[in-house]
């Protein structure tokens, strides 16, 4: 063998070696989505709900005090795994049938992290459209169901027909949908390949809609709101057994866990998102605020309540940047770093961001402006009107001004959307929501066009 050979060959062993031990060296990450879960939906806020497995999870981790979604399901799925706003693909609200939603060949926070050497997993709700399926979007594997909702114990979609599959082969099986998906992850975590990390996405369909429970639960929660609160524990007995795979595996200190509601929930089933205005489908607090906590023992501050803001899309790149993995080049992400916010536990500076659907919210700081679709403009100051009682558009206009030229520029480039209402929706008062027919008081902004 001659030198030159012999120096390869060494050379080649030892960035394999340092490969594989960088890729050892990081994090886990679980990322449990909740399906219509508001804001008082959990027992850290509120005494009413039976959710002890995630009131441990805040003691051990933070709480996201201010974390960001959209106000329905399909737009904060395709955020999360895009780190993009959903608008950018025309999806701004819950999609239906054969839309294709998320395009095929968009870099996900799955593809990213299978690059790095992570083992991806999906399991549970899809609900992006129809273009892509989550094995050709970066998940080396998938479980669950692709529609907007199922039978919890038949497994059946809105038109009655078997919406279950594993890996993308329909099958046929017995049980409640979130003991399923929880066994599942338990499954994943237990049979894993211990010289990978993994990405584990777990995207529960609870409480969703048509709301089901076990019977020993329902016996337990009989009264008013009974379906719902037996509902959210059983979602909880679920996450349950999540952690407790982690601490048996002996992988608790090395596993990034997020927990988060993909929008607030619907007082028409049983949701609550007190103290907040509002609910599921619309822009205020009560749509897009929902209930968010993040763990890694050592790594992030236990039992500390954050209230930098941060929003679904900030996801992909705040996990990234925890994990040590690099972000595809060439892709526009719209969402921002937030990992030394969360990781020193204070709030920092950062730029706003908007939750864009048909209307758009922008969040800056404390302040909050909202474009209505219809073309009226609302401003709230969020550090001291959570309940957006106060519109202050009018009294505050040079904020007013300044806030708008923001918001312009952070459009740019969005879809463009036909009006549809005639104002903001009715708030429906605290704790309630759903879009109304609101008469929108707020001054009518002129030239409502996004810019190109």
């Amino acid at each position: 063998m001659s030198m030159r050979l012999f120096r390869v060959l060494i050379f080649g062993s030892f960035a394999a070696l340092t490969c594989s031990a960088q890729t050892a060296s990081r994090p886990n990450v679980l990322v449990i989505v909740a399906d219509d879960l508001g804001w008082a939906g959990v027992g850290f806020h509120n005494k009413a709900m039976v959710t002890p497995n995630l009131d441990r999870l805040a003691k051990e981790g933070a709480e996201l005090q201010r974390f960001y979604v959209y106000p329905t399901c399909s737009p904060t799925r395709v955020a999360l795994l895009t780190g993009q706003m959903p608008r950018r693909y025309n999806v701004i609200s819950a999609l239906q049938g054969a839309e294709p939603g998320m395009p095929a060949g968009v870099p996900t926070i799955a593809s990213s992290f299978k690059s790095a050497g992570y083992r991806t997993s999906l399991i549970g709700k899809w609900h992006v459209g129809q273009a892509t399926h989550p094995q050709t979007a970066g998940f080396d594997h998938y479980y669950g169901f692709l529609s907007s909702e199922i039978d919890y114990y038949q497994h059946t979609g809105k038109g009655g027909r078997l919406d279950w599959q594993r890996d993308g082969k329909s099958i046929q099986e017995e049980g409640y949908s979130t003991y399923l998906f929880a066994d599942e992850a338990v499954k994943q975590i237990e049979s894993r390949d211990k010289a990978k990390p993994f990405y584990l996405q777990v995207s529960l369909n609870s409480p969703h809609v048509p709301l089901s429970a076990p019977p020993e639960l329902l016996a337990k929660h009989k009264g008013t709101n009974g379906l719902y609160t037996a509902v959210v524990e059983a979602m909880d007995i679920g996450i349950g057994r999540m952690l407790v795979a982690l601490d048996a595996e002996k992988i608790r200190e090395n596993t990034l866990v997020v927990f988060f509601s993909d929008n607030g929930g619907s007082a028409r089933e049983g949701g609550s998102n007190a103290p907040f205005s509002g609910g599921k489908f619309a822009l205020y607090e009560g749509g897009i605020h929902t209930p968010a906590l993040i763990r890694w023992p050592g790594k992030i501050p236990a039992g500390v309540a954050l209230t930098q803001p941060v929003c679904v899309q900030d996801l992909f790149p705040t996990l990234s940047a925890a994990a040590g993995v690099p972000m595809p080049r060439d892709s526009k992400i719209d969402g921002s770093n937030q990992w030394p916010a969360i990781a020193q536990a204070k709030r920092i500076e950062r730029q706003p961001f908007l939750i864009a659907t048909s209307d758009i919210a922008m969040i800056d700081g404390d302040w909050k402006l909202i474009e209505w679709n219809a073309g009226t403009l609302s401003l709230f100051n969020l550090g001291k009107d959570i309940a957006e009682t106060n519109d202050l558009y009018a009294k505050e206009a040079e904020r007013a001004r300044v806030l708008t030229a923001k918001l312009d520029e952070l459009k740019k480039g969005l879809p463009i959307v036909t009006a549809q209402v005639a104002g903001p929706p009715g708030k429906g008062g605290p704790g309630k929501g759903g879009p109304g027919k609101g008469k929108g008081k707020g001054p009518m902004r002129p030239g409502m066009k996004q810019q190109p």
